[in-house]
């Protein structure tokens, strides 16, 4: 697979869908997000959890 630009979406999709299956495939409603001025977070269970900081 070719990738290009700032970012290597594809390996993150990746790594996401691995921590996601790992977590045992939880319902959408188990995600939340925290964003701030500084950093938007998508996390899994509780904001301690599996987590991903989206670019701002």
């Amino acid at each position: 697979m070719h990738q290009s630009g700032p970012l290597r979406l594809w390996d993150q999709v990746e790594d996401a869908l691995l921590t996601w299956r790992a977590a045992g495939s939880p319902d959408q409603t188990a995600f939340g997000m925290t964003a701030t001025d500084d950093v938007q977070t998508v996390w899994l269970g509780t904001p301690d959890g599996p987590s991903r900081h989206l670019p701002l």
